[in-house]
């Protein structure tokens, strides 16, 4: 697993072999939710084929089904806990090399 894109405090996507995973975060003022989902197979082409605006979109599409209540993509594609710690240690592993020495 690692970490390919970023776009800070607000979504994160990694790579693991074929499959794509964005953590989004959702700040509503009171509380910041977490997700942490698997890409569909439709949406890693549309990032092949489109790059960064759509993962920037889709993130957008979450942040709006959050706050209109709807989580059922959420849900529907969530990561795994073993995926969930993976994504992490990448995320650590990401942090650690942005240090300066």
């Amino acid at each position: 697993m690692k970490l390919i894109e970023i776009e800070p405090h607000f979504w994160e996507l990694y790579q693991d072999q074929q499959q794509l995973y964005l953590s989004v975060s959702v700040d509503n003022s009171a509380v910041t939710y977490n997700w942490d989902l698997h890409l569909t197979a439709q949406q890693i082409e549309a990032y092949q084929r489109q790059g960064r605006d759509s993962i920037v979109e889709l993130a957008k599409q979450v942040v709006a089904a959050v706050f209109r209540g709807d989580f059922s993509f959420m849900q529907q594609h969530e990561a795994t806990a073993t995926e969930k710690t993976a994504m992490f240690a990448a995320f650590k592993q990401w942090r650690e090399a942005q240090k300066p020495d």
